[in-house]
């Protein structure tokens, strides 16, 4: 694997679809879970939504409740984020005493879908905005080994990141004049997706084909410039259009 300290590991020309493969790329090496990265406060002036910067092996699930419940309100990890300058290592157990018993719910619930401890480091860009940046393993005393003696790559990995998402979503911002317009199909999709529901039970209340309910979904996903149906139902609902 190419090295990540003193150049872009990325290419200038990368997408966010390859960014999450790149960062997929380097969990396997370190053996680890899962990855995260989202801006919690755009930048200064910006009409960013930070839901649409989500990019995450988690389970779709796991974000689709996420984002429904807009947990990043609760979440410490976010709350450490914007206090702290520093990387910090976060788990069950003692990190979350000095937290609220709300938030600790929060961390129950990711404990369902392996998300169990990790390493965040903060970034503070040159706008006002700051991103989180997690690697995860539902093993804390591997993540620690497998980290220790790669704060370079991880810093490198994390800043790449960073510059590529906030470059993609300012030009998306850009571009954007007004909502797109939605079926009434793809908006019913939508609805009951926010409702928690998945394909198949949509189809069934639709009375509908998996194969079809799918497509709707997909379209207004790609429609909306959003990552998946979940984050498309919020959208959707922000802007008025369901």
């Amino acid at each position: 694997m190419s090295s990540w300290f003193g150049q872009s590991y990325y290419r200038p020309d990368d997408t966010a679809e390859q960014v999450c493969i790149r960062l997929g790329a380097l969990i396997d090496d370190l053996s680890l879970d899962q990855f995260s990265y989202a801006l919690i406060k755009p930048p200064n002036g910006s009409s960013i939504d930070p839901a649409s910067t989500l990019h995450t092996n988690y389970p779709s699930e796991w974000t689709g409740r996420y984002m429904r419940h807009q947990y990043f309100q609760l979440d410490p990890v976010c709350e450490l984020t914007i206090s702290s300058t520093r990387p910090f290592y976060w788990g069950q157990g003692r990190f979350l005493r000095a937290f609220r018993k709300q938030q600790r719910l929060v961390f129950d619930e990711a404990r369902e879908y392996r998300i169990m401890s990790g390493l965040s480091i903060p970034i503070r860009g040159a706008h006002g905005e700051i991103a989180t940046f997690n690697i995860v393993s539902t093993n804390a005393k591997h993540l620690v080994e497998a980290t220790r003696y790669e704060h370079a790559r991880l810093f490198q990995a994390a800043f790449d990141t960073h510059d590529i998402v906030l470059r993609d979503e300012l030009i998306s911002a850009k571009n954007v004049d007004r909502p797109a317009a939605l079926s009434v199909r793809e908006k019913e999709c939508l609805l009951w997706t926010l409702e928690g529901k998945t394909a198949e039970d949509v189809a069934s209340i639709l009375g509908l084909s998996v194969f079809t309910v799918n497509h709707h979904a997909s379209t207004a996903t790609r429609k909306l410039g959003c990552i998946n149906k979940h984050h498309a139902a919020v959208q959707a609902l922000r802007s008025g259009l369901i």
